[in-house]
């Protein structure tokens, strides 16, 4: 066989094989890209869902604070109402976020 007929063979050989490579590749590396963009949401969701925690938790503590200090004094006072509005204000945002498909991480 002549040089021109080896290397027109070669090339096609090489042609072949780097057409498939190239696509399983390609496929593999949008497979990652699809696998972080699921990771980064689900971190996402999962950074606003321990925040909502954290807030309750502070309200829970100012509830407490509010209730030791009223048995203290004996007397409800005008903090309590203020304190009941704050979970109201808080619960309902919850309920919101979670009917809206928010980050709350339980529907997912």
């Amino acid at each position: 066989m002549s040089d021109v007929v080896i290397v027109a063979f070669v090339t096609g050989g090489i042609a072949l094989l780097n057409g498939p490579l190239l696509l399983a590749m390609f496929n593999k590396r949008m497979k990652n890209n699809d696998e972080l963009c699921s990771l980064r949401k689900e971190i996402d969701n999962q950074s606003k869902t321990m925040e909502r925690i954290a807030e309750g938790l502070t309200l829970g503590l100012e509830n407490d604070s509010v209730i030791f200090d009223a048995f203290r004094k004996n007397s409800i006072n005008g903090e309590s109402e203020v304190q009941e509005q704050k979970m109201r204000e808080y619960f309902t945002r919850c309920t919101t976020d979670a009917f809206k498909g928010g980050s709350d991480g339980i529907h997912n």
